[in-house]
């Protein structure tokens, strides 16, 4: 028996009141929370030593580059339209093979993306196994269950290797090089890949990438719309019984958790870096917790446990993804940290709880300040209404995060600088993508993340990417350092404020003449302005935006009796719509500034910018955009819903290729052409 499927390894689940546990359940159940895999399926795989097995060193190379190739081909997609992530249904690992089940109507990608890993189509190697195709990866062994040999040869024979690969072996081994630090994680997520559909995942979308930092290779999950390294099985938070363990084909890294708080610590300049430094008290130091007797004795506990995780070959993916650091970052309400917003409980959490024998009840009150004990904390009656036990047990925990941290710190070096006449120390580092800076900035009690770049043109060339409270110089460093992982890379998907474009517009074709089904299936689902939107966006607007310019004398327009202010200001409808309800503005002298929705320039600055209308919304505001005869809004309403009126709603429909609840044509029927009864058909329609 193991863990619940829906048990999460956050505290509420782990430490759960014996009266409230729940009934276990097999591991195949929580085998096939990864895999998708049918019951009978997984539990006929289920080993004793592992849940999920280990690839041998030959089969996670080549899994890795299939993982990489499958990356370069889907980009973001919706695996609800793909039969899951990357168009997988399901996979059944086993040490020496992989066995997937991929979406009939995904073959040609499939065959697509193993034409990338070869260097010509006559290398690839497959082979038909009864009801299966065998494919050989780098010596690794990919089985394709259930595809006929014709449906395969079909998908083969009509896809074409991109033009645009190298075409030599030494192009390929170079690939593989590169890749080398992070083949067992790429491995582990293709064995666990299901995950991306699991509940806590938010998105309908889908998007894995690889990206540089500090010149290695990092692999980011980007389908919440903003890049994070954290390992997908700990931003979901699963049973520990998930996490892959260490590679037998890799050396264990040997790390001196000690050692580390006290290089830290000295690194702070908080004067306990010295190797006569008590460890305890350096750990309570970098948790921001009072060295007295007992948090020094819950730290030496906490520095006992945190040496056997380090050394359990089954909890290695600490390391991963920038290190343990991220966890506490969970702590700051930041959505793109991971997909559970709550923090894990790390490894050697349970033997930690229960093998201390001090006094919880006081551990948890020394974390309560003087003055909270005192007034907040006491209930009418002048009792506490603090669980202090749970805060004592919360401490412990906090030491042991804070412990993996410091031990789990990437090894690349940062040089930290305390400016002469500041109290802030200042690390700076390159990136290549932006070409650019990273600025980190630790205080004794909060840390920030710039990114300077020439490409940063729309937010002034600097962005802070994160700042926050730390409970100390030092945790401030870890926090920092962390941060700054996926700092680079997520220029290219965060959104300035005052027009919501992105910071790097994607390059686009400007002979590209993409489709609405083009642009909804390349957005993110935050950044596509559906019908539900534009609803409530009309009642605001209704008094926001009364007189209007016809869209031909542009969306923004500068103050011509201002020459000096930089600013454009919103002139059209459209213009209003970008102001209020966030869809991506445009910039005077920009084609899409005089375009309207349905025009192709419009459509290529949405997909410059991961942007997109449902088709409703376009045929609504090209007829509002382009009264000619009137600035007032009730006759752009006017007009926008009477071409909704006489348009063919399902023809419009079948251009979205998402799922649509039938009450939103309903809704949309309904639409008053009378702008004084917008509020009371957005209440009947959409408000519940």
């Amino acid at each position: 028996m193991t863990a619940d499927l829906r048990s999460r390894r956050i505290d509420r689940d782990v430490f759960r009141e014996e009266e409230e546990a729940w009934i276990g359940t097999f591991p195949a159940d929580v085998r096939r929370w990864a895999t998708g895999e049918p019951y009978r399926l997984a539990s006929e795989e289920c080993q004793d030593d592992a849940l999920i097995p280990l690839a041998n060193e030959a089969q996670a190379t080549g899994e890795a580059l299939l993982l990489d190739a499958l990356l370069a081909e889907y980009g973001l997609h919706r695996p609800a339209l793909t039969g899951g992530p990357f168009g997988i249904i399901s996979v059944t690992p086993r040490p020496h093979e992989v066995r997937v089940r991929v979406a009939p109507r995904q073959l040609p990608r499939w065959a697509a993306a193993t034409l990338r890993i070869v260097q010509e189509r006559a290398a690839l190697l497959w082979t038909a196994e009864e009801h299966d195709i065998a494919l050989t990866i780098a010596g690794a062994r990919v089985v394709l269950v259930a595809v006929p040999e014709p449906d395969w040869q079909a998908a083969m024979d009509q896809t074409q290797r991109p033009a645009d690969l190298p075409g030599n072996a030494c192009a390929q081994d170079e690939r593989l090089n590169y890749l080398s630090p992070i083949i067992p994680q790429l491995s582990a997520t293709l064995r666990r890949i299901r995950l991306l559909t699991d509940s806590e995942v938010r998105s309908k979308t889908a998007e894995l990438l690889i990206a540089e930092h500090h010149g290695k290779p990092c692999l980011y999950d980007a389908t919440d719309g903003v890049p994070s390294p954290v390992p997908l099985w700990q931003s979901v938070a699963v049973p520990l019984d998930l996490w892959p363990s260490a590679p037998v084909y890799r050396s264990p890294v040997a790390v001196d958790v000690r050692e580390a708080i006290r290089r830290l610590m000295g690194e702070a300049g908080d004067g306990l870096g010295s190797m006569f430094q008590d460890p305890s008290e350096a750990l309570c130091q970098l948790a921001g917790v009072p060295a007295v007797p007992l948090t020094l004795r819950a730290a030496q506990a906490a520095l006992s446990a945190a040496d056997e995780a380090l050394t359990d070959p089954r909890f290695s993916s600490i390391f991963d993804g920038g290190g343990w650091a991220a966890n506490r970052r969970r702590d700051l309400d930041l959505a793109w940290v991971a997909h559970t917003l709550e923090p894990v409980v790390p490894p050697g959490a349970e033997s930690l709880v229960a093998g201390f024998t001090d006094d919880l009840d006081m551990l948890g009150m020394l974390t309560l300040s003087e003055e909270y004990a005192l007034t907040d904390a006491l209930t009418a009656a002048g009792e506490l209404d603090q669980d202090v036990t749970a805060l004592g047990r919360q401490t412990l925990i906090w030491l042991l995060d804070w412990a993996l941290a410091a031990a789990t710190r990437p090894t690349t070096p940062w040089l930290w600088d305390r400016v002469k006449g500041s109290d802030a120390l200042h690390a700076n580092s390159w990136t290549s993508d932006p070409d650019g800076v990273l600025q980190l900035t630790a205080n004794a009690n909060s840390y920030g993340v710039s990114v300077a770049a020439p490409s940063l043109r729309e937010c002034g060339y600097v962005h802070t990417w994160e700042e926050s409270d730390a409970p100390s110089a030092a945790a401030a460093i870890l926090l920092a350092e962390s941060a700054a992982v996926a700092a680079g890379v997520a220029m290219h998907y965060i959104r300035e404020p005052r027009k919501n474009r992105l910071m790097i517009p994607r390059p686009v074709d400007e002979q590209a003449t993409p489709t609405t089904t083009d642009l909804i299936l390349a957005a993110h689902s935050s950044a596509i302005y559906g019908f539900a939107g534009l609803a409530a966006g009309l009642s605001t607007l209704r008094y926001r935006a009364d007189m209007t310019a016809h869209v031909a004398e542009g969306h923004w327009r500068r103050d011509a009796t201002a020459p000096d202010d930089p600013d454009d200001y919103t002139r059209s409808f459209l213009g209003y719509i970008h102001a209020w309800c966030g869809t991506p503005g445009t910039h005077d002298g920009e084609p899409a500034n005089t375009a309207s929705p349905g025009d192709p320039e419009y459509r290529r600055h949405l997909a410059a910018h991961r942007a997109a209308m449902d088709p409703f919304v376009t045929c609504y505001l090209t007829a509002a955009a382009e009264v000619d005869d009137s600035k007032d809004f009730d006759d752009r309403h006017r007009a926008g819903a009477t071409a909704l009126r006489n348009a063919d709603l399902e023809q419009l429909a079948s251009s979205d290729p998402r799922k649509r609840a039938p009450w939103v044509l309903t809704a949309i029927s309904a639409m008053p052409l009378d702008a004084s009864e917008i509020d009371a058909w957005y209440e009947a329609y959409f408000e519940e």
